[in-house]
């Protein structure tokens, strides 16, 4: 129903998607605060008689971003609107378990990750693997990761505290952390961060605490396995630490392949493990 005052003003306008300035059909246009409104028509073009030549109009649909505009005077207008988005994440309320071994080195190892239900509008991520020779050769990984903390419709951010330690032949040992943040941009993340490495060589007496750069780039596929593919490089002042791995799964089946190089200590991991989805996973709009 439309109020009649001696202010009343007839507003003229379109409203089109601002992906492809297609027109949007069927758009509730409403004058705020008050029942007044109308739809678009077709060509997504509407009119309707509002109360104040300064009203606000609030543009609404299932599937587009709520916009409201003040008219300011103004007796047309043309008005973009974005879809909305809702992002599923299916990587909340799960527990891995593996099995693994080194090619190369350390034989003998397992892993398993964890991740908890939304929490703080995101998933909080743990992990911890362990490889072995049952000798004088182990090596060790763990990371705490905050994932999708910072998300919308176009990209989302991870943080992550990752942990390296690895002793080889009563010689080489050493200790690294890392800082990253992982830019997710549809199929493809970038990683960036900091990281600090305390080295110890005992035949050369070599002991070093260096940081450094942490740069990667993450790749996701849909294929068989879904797999994931990352490359990570830290730079140090004299030491060039490689990572990388492939990793995906099916129907609760997990595998992975994992690279790891630093100095003269290098690995080779195959894995294959088992997920188990506790409790029901939620939607993150």
């Amino acid at each position: 129903m439309t109020t009649t005052c001696w202010s009343q003003v007839t507003v003229t306008g379109t409203v089109i998607f601002n992906d492809d300035k297609s027109a949007a059909p069927g758009i509730n246009v409403v004058e705020k605060g008050t029942m007044n409104g109308t739809q678009t028509q077709q060509d997504g073009r509407f009119k309707l008689t509002v109360s104040d030549a300064n009203a606000v109009l609030v543009f609404t649909f299932i599937g587009v971003m709520t916009q409201e505009i003040k008219l300011n005077g103004r007796s047309e207008i043309l008005v973009k609107l974005k879809l909305d988005c809702n992002k599923d994440f299916f990587d909340s309320r799960q527990v891995h378990i593996y099995a693994n071994s080194g090619v190369i080195n350390n034989p003998v190892g397992g892993q398993i990750d964890i991740a908890s239900p939304w929490i703080f509008h995101g998933v909080i991520k743990g992990s911890y693997g362990y490889q072995t020779d049952l000798d004088d050769k182990k090596m060790q990984t763990g990371q705490v990761e905050f994932a999708h903390y910072i998300s919308n419709c176009d990209f989302d951010i991870d943080f992550r505290w990752s942990y390296r330690q690895v002793t080889f032949d009563n010689n080489l040992d050493f200790r690294v952390n890392s800082f990253e943040t992982d830019l997710n941009l549809n199929e493809t993340k970038f990683i960036a961060g900091y990281s600090h490495i305390d080295f110890t060589k005992m035949e050369s007496a070599d002991n070093k605490n260096l940081s450094g750069l942490v740069i990667g780039i993450g790749r996701y596929f849909n294929i068989p396995l879904y797999p994931t593919a990352t490359v990570k490089i830290g730079l140090y002042k004299d030491k060039v630490e490689y990572q990388a791995s492939i990793q995906g799964g099916l129907q609760g089946f997990l595998c992975f392949i994992k690279f790891y190089k630093l100095d003269e200590f290098n690995e080779l991991s195959l894995g294959i493990g088992k997920r188990f989805v506790y409790g029901v996973k939620r939607r993150k709009g």
